[in-house]
């Protein structure tokens, strides 16, 4: 349960962020998000694996990211698991969606430090959309799923990754998606009633 982390703020560029940490074992396992919802995969991650020990950053001086341009996502996205490997973790997992959209896939394909790994939070989404397992490269085919709603930030919906990774795995899958504006500042704020209404 969250309540055996412990959590520290720290400066970073230009205002207070979070660490949460939880001591068990050997290297950690880093995981951040622009703000705190990443904190919802920090707890599956700590109940699917209670033997782990676990590093939190959430960026807020910088939150949100889903209003912010690609390139800047990027920057941010790579300093972010930059801090986490100097702190010693073994792994890096992106909770935040638009991280994961804009950023993932060149981090991992040129910038990931030899021995560790950098993973994203919306390929599973798709993995489990698809009925595929990690790894599995065979051509994309038909799945039962035919239509799929996406609501996301804004920089996450202009990216079109969370399409390119499906294309990957499917075929035939028809993608809506909605740019939803404001949705991270109101649960950030815990206002959930004007995060359901946006």
């Amino acid at each position: 349960m969250l309540n055996k982390i412990f959590i520290s703020f720290f400066l970073l560029i230009s205002g207070a962020s979070v660490i949460a940490q939880q001591k068990t074992n050997n290297l950690p396992i880093g995981v951040f998000d622009s703000g705190l919802g990443g904190l919802t995969v920090l707890r599956a991650l700590h109940e699917r694996l209670p033997g782990e020990d676990l590093v939190y950053f959430g960026d807020t001086a910088r939150v949100p990211y889903g209003t912010k341009g690609e390139k800047t996502v990027r920057a941010f996205a790579q300093q972010d698991a930059g801090l986490l490997v100097t702190r010693g973790v073994k792994m890096v997992v992106v909770a935040c969606n638009t991280a994961s959209a804009a950023a993932l896939r060149r981090m991992q394909e040129g910038w990931v430090p030899e021995g560790k790994r950098v993973l994203g939070v919306f390929v599973p989404l798709i993995e489990a959309l698809t009925e595929r397992q990690w790894g599995d490269n065979s051509p994309p085919r038909e799945v039962a799923v035919n239509h799929v709603a996406l609501f996301a930030t804004p920089a996450t919906v202009a990216t079109r990754a969370f399409q390119r990774e499906l294309a990957f795995r499917a075929i035939g899958v028809d993608v809506e998606a909605q740019a939803c504006g404001g949705v991270v500042d109101a649960i950030e704020d815990g206002d959930m009633m004007l995060a359901e209404a946006l």
